[in-house]
């Protein structure tokens, strides 16, 4: 996909003016939207251009703040997509994958959300694509995978710290919460790395990559 917007006076265009404000006033009605955007710098407009999907713009929202904001801010500078995706449309052995990021050989960025999160409340969504959004490029590491994972936990339980609800929810309810709330555990003894250093998906990766060392030499 291109790195930015082409835009060229024809009936496809046309059409997606078209549905792109019906998209914008459908979404501008709903209750998550007020007053939230129009509050911060990340505006429906520019929010648009990552995603046309309800549940993920809810999960946008709560990610204007917080720790989560530093992957939005990513996410919106690309832009990057997000969208949701039977996984197995990628690779059948893709289909239990909750999220991956992908890399265009051009570094046009997709986040693919497992279409089964749909349902799935927007702090789990929020706390997954924050994680994914730190993959910003085609190598991968186990010091990268570490840290994103650690990111995931730490937004989950600062997004939970402000719903209690979402800890009344009963195990098996969302597949999405129970596995937020076992990397909440997992950081909580201290045992968070050594759980995602001993996935099997993992085998083989360097210990640390280029683009993870110079992101992390800037926080």
């Amino acid at each position: 996909m291109p790195t930015a917007p082409v835009f060229s006076v024809s009936p496809l265009f046309r059409l997606q003016v078209a549905c792109s404000l019906l998209i914008f006033l459908s979404l501008a009605t709903a209750d998550f939207l007020a007053p939230a955007f129009s509050q911060t710098r990340y505006t429906m407009t520019t929010l648009l251009h990552c995603t046309r999907e309800e549940s993920i713009m809810k999960a946008f929202q709560l990610m204007t703040e917080g720790p989560a904001e530093s992957s939005l801010r990513r996410i919106v500078s690309k832009p990057v997509r997000v969208v949701f995706k039977d996984m197995r449309l990628l690779n059948k052995s893709l289909k239990n994958y909750d999220a991956l990021s992908w890399m265009s050989n051009q570094g046009d960025q997709v986040i693919f959300v497992n279409e089964k999160h749909r349902q799935a409340p927007p702090e789990a969504l929020a706390a997954l694509i924050a994680h994914e959004a730190l993959h910003d490029d085609a190598e991968n590491s186990l010091s990268e995978e570490v840290e994103s994972w650690r990111f995931e936990a730490t937004v989950w339980m600062a997004l939970k710290a402000k719903n209690p609800a979402l800890a009344q929810l009963a195990e098996g309810t969302h597949p999405l919460v129970d596995r937020e709330n076992r990397l909440e555990k997992e950081l909580k003894a201290g045992t968070l790395e050594a759980f995602v250093r001993s996935s099997p998906g993992y085998k083989g990766l360097p210990e640390t990559s280029p683009g993870f060392g110079e992101r992390k030499a800037m926080r």
